[in-house]
């Protein structure tokens, strides 16, 4: 029996980035063997990340659902999800990482790229296959962020900060409807309080778990919140504060060897009996029954 899993590592931005601490664009090779170390376990990351998989297969665990990844493929990872990459062969691609604050560093309001449905949607993430025209698309505006951030040009932030609002509209595009932003989105209030709830629930779900707080922060009613949440994601502000408890809850079962009660007490309740009927009423399991079908599943050949 090996030692036992208590906890999911976070690992900062800062630790791959060769320059700037806000922005990193990489070929995966060139981050190095810590890099793989580090990916064979599961943890999360503080800040956005993208991979592009140009070439080779590998098995990419997101929270508890493990995909088997071929060429081309692209993976949008938001803060705080949980992940590990195994790798079957050697793969090749680039990976693009980035802190909420650079993607607000000129207007904080139009939240297009982040809030199209790339990083926040039902599943937690999103996962794009690209044909090879799709592909050479992606690769010259990834080669101009490369350009720019060796070249360091005046104003080259600026310039960052264009290319990737370009590259989240090129995905988007190729995802296609399934992300196609609404027409009320274009209400530019709304999609700011939206992404403003998600970034609270983040920060806040261990304590605050009802639509009143999060509202009260945002200094509006529960109903508009509500509303505002049905109209953007098509489910409820509710649904969002207990599907983001769940998930935690999930990801400490799946990753970790911490019992029911520990899990329960780290994510803010005071009665652990509670927090199994709480589970088991959204999952239809028990923490246990969860535990044991993740294993089995993780362990299957």
């Amino acid at each position: 029996m090996g030692e036992k899993r208590d906890n999911i590592d976070i690992i900062s931005l800062p630790a791959y980035a060769q320059a700037d601490p806000s922005f990193v664009v990489s070929s995966i090779c060139e981050l190095g063997e810590h890099f793989f170390d580090q990916a064979g376990v599961p943890h999360r990351h503080d800040f956005y990340t993208i991979y592009w998989i140009k070439k080779g297969s590998l098995l990419h665990t997101i929270d508890t659902v493990t995909h088997e990844v071929k060429k081309n493929t692209l993976f949008f990872l938001a803060p705080g999800q949980v992940h590990k990459l195994q790798m079957s062969e050697r793969i090749d691609g680039y990976m693009i990482a980035f802190q909420d604050a650079f993607m607000c560093l000129k207007d904080q309001t139009q939240v297009s790229g982040i809030n199209s449905g790339l990083f926040f949607n039902d599943q937690f993430s999103s996962i794009v296959t690209l044909d090879p025209e799709q592909s050479a698309d992606i690769e010259s505006v990834v080669r101009l962020m490369l350009k720019e951030l060796t070249t360091r040009e005046p104003e080259y932030e600026t310039a960052l900060h264009g290319l990737l609002r370009y590259f989240l509209v090129l995905v988007s595009r190729i995802k296609g409807r399934s992300v196609a932003i609404p027409a009320e989105q274009h209400a530019v209030h709304n999609s700011s309080i939206f992404l403003k709830f998600k970034n609270l629930i983040e920060e806040k779900y261990r304590e605050l778990k009802t639509v009143s707080d999060y509202a009260a922060l945002l200094h509006i009613k529960p109903v508009l919140l509500n509303e505002i949440s049905k109209q953007l994601s098509g489910i409820t502000a509710g649904e969002h504060i207990r599907n983001r408890v769940i998930l935690e809850a999930q990801r400490f079962l799946y990753n970790t060897d911490l019992t029911a009660k520990e899990i329960a007490y780290k994510l803010g309740f005071d009665d652990p009996h509670y927090f199994s009927r709480f589970f088991k009423k959204y999952t239809s399991q028990s923490p246990s029954e969860f535990k044991e079908a993740s294993r089995s599943v993780s362990h299957q050949p």
